[in-house]
């Protein structure tokens, strides 16, 4: 009888582990203003874990933040304060940190590095992944506000020999992808921020990949279950 009992469990053991297995997720991590630069001091910016297919909100999802070897939550970190279910970075001292969205069963969103600096310069440069075939334009900002014609580099290269406004990057592809940083004759090189690309292509095979997922996960569940119903009744 104790056998039969142990062999039930531990085949509900297995149901439950595969309707618990991770799938792969259409959620970012937004930045709201949508840089990955800040002055310090300054305001807040807002961080939310995102929909991809239509940007809204969405719930079971925690903003966390990786620095010097520690994650830590919103909400239980210095400069990472919940208010009104909206998770505010304060602007107030200068930090690099890694930010992410993680779910309560695991699944982790890309992770977004934040630059907050008390120097003189940033690159405006976008947090979200850009879209293959988009248009993305790259200022560099003075503490001023001012944009300033600027040097811009990527990856230890550099674009223009002679200065310009802005960096303006015409149908991205993934060959764009990189760090990117600026200067200026009176300001020194900002920190470098990674520009991410995502293809159309390969987000939808990851939704598709995500719906066979757990059309297969349900169905060997249903089956483990009742094998193990079945195993019950004859050996009763």
């Amino acid at each position: 009888m104790k056998m039969r009992l142990l062999s039930v469990i531990l085949l509900h053991g297995v149901c439950v582990l595969l309707l618990s297995a991770p799938t792969v997720s259409a959620v970012s991590l937004s930045v709201t203003p949508d840089h990955k630069q800040f002055f310090s001091p300054g305001a807040l910016a807002i961080l939310s874990c995102d929909d991809d297919d239509d940007e809204q909100k969405v719930d079971g999802w925690t903003v966390k933040r990786t620095r010097a070897g520690l994650t830590e939550m919103c909400g239980e970190a210095a400069g990472l304060v919940l208010k009104n279910s909206l998770c505010q970075l304060e602007l107030i001292n200068p930090s690099d940190g890694a930010y992410f969205c993680e779910s309560s069963s695991g699944q982790r969103s890309d992770e977004v590095n934040i630059t907050v600096t008390a120097g003189s310069l940033i690159l405006d440069i976008p947090s979200s992944p850009v879209w293959t075939g988009s248009n993305v334009t790259l200022l560099c900002q003075t503490r001023e506000g001012k944009q300033e014609n600027s040097y811009f580099y990527k990856d230890g290269g550099i674009f223009n020999p002679n200065p310009k406004e802005n960096l303006t990057l015409t149908n991205v592809q993934k060959s764009d992808e990189g760090l990117y940083w600026c200067s200026t004759v009176d300001h020194p090189n900002t920190s470098k921020s990674r520009l991410t690309v995502r293809g159309h292509g390969l987000a939808m095979n990851m939704r598709e990949e995500d719906g066979y997922a757990q059309t297969v996960t349900a169905l060997l569940s249903i089956l483990c279950l009742i094998k193990s119903i079945n195993k019950d009744f004859h050996d009763r």
